[in-house]
């Protein structure tokens, strides 16, 4: 892939995308957009990975969209349109990929940057990290799915908070909160994420899918309805490969050895 605004490694059995425009604060501009999808997109469709981290170079993570950039567009709102799209399409394909991913929190993550960060499975924070959605401070409304992952992670109200008087959150707060896992000592976030997923990658691969996917559906399901999916999942991954190698593993009291497959 030929990516100039983030950059994609392969490190054994996972994948590591970071943003890399630190001179810029890691701006979404319409060419990070693109090249964050075709990122995404590369670790979803490759078979050989089976966890994907999610980082950022430099001292901050995001600062959000490239208002620069969006200020050029002027009233052209497509533009600005196909951007947004982009993005959404990349953020949903971090969420919904049948392999766990892991975020890395380097440091500031203001505007878009914080919903950026609510892809994982796992969100470590570099203690020196901060928060700030501060998109009504430029007179925008909030995207990135905020308004649809902060009200099913820290609540209506938290999120109002956020919203509406742009408050900023410690790394600290943003855990207690409930928007990251924990936080990691400062400058440890890309390199903490990394070994977390590669624990991950020798892990029941297919398992890790079905929790995924159970959890994003518990919010539209009822109880039997998402109880029926439970049965179906824990039913293929009990017979299939992992399954069956974890069990004969618990049974024989020595540490299993997953394939990543049912």
């Amino acid at each position: 892939m030929d990516l100039t605004h983030v950059d994609y490694q392969r490190d054994q059995a996972i994948a590591v995308i970071c943003l890399n425009q630190p001179d810029s604060g890691n701006t979404l501009s319409r060419q990070m957009a693109l090249d964050l999808l075709s990122a995404a997109s590369e670790a979803q469709n490759d078979p050989q990975v089976r966890a994907v981290v999610f980082s950022a170079h430099g001292p901050m993570f995001s600062f959000g969209g490239d208002l620069k950039e969006f200020r050029r567009f002027g009233t052209n709102s497509e533009q600005l349109v196909t951007v947004a799209d982009r993005w959404h399409e990349a953020q949903h394909c971090l969420l919904t990929m049948p392999k766990p991913v892991v975020v890395g929190v380097n440091g500031i993550a203001a505007g878009g940057g914080v919903p950026m960060t609510l892809v994982g499975d796992i969100v470590l924070v570099d203690e020196t990290a901060r928060y700030r959605l501060a998109y009504t401070a430029a007179g925008l409304s909030p995207d990135g799915g905020s308004t649809w992952l902060l009200p099913r992670l820290i609540g209506l109200r938290r999120t109002q908070e956020l919203i509406f008087e742009n408050r900023e959150l410690s790394a600290i707060e943003a855990v207690e909160w409930g928007l990251a896992t924990r936080t990691v000592p400062q400058g440890t976030a890309l390199k903490t994420a990394i070994a977390l997923a590669h624990t991950f990658a020798k892990g029941p691969t297919q398992a890790f899918a079905s929790a995924r996917q159970m959890l994003h559906a518990s919010f539209g399901n009822d109880f039997m309805t998402q109880t029926a999916l439970e049965t179906r999942e824990i039913g293929a991954n009990m017979t299939g490969r992992d399954g069956q190698e974890g069990l004969e593993a618990f049974i024989n009291k020595r540490a299993p050895v997953f394939s990543g497959s049912q």
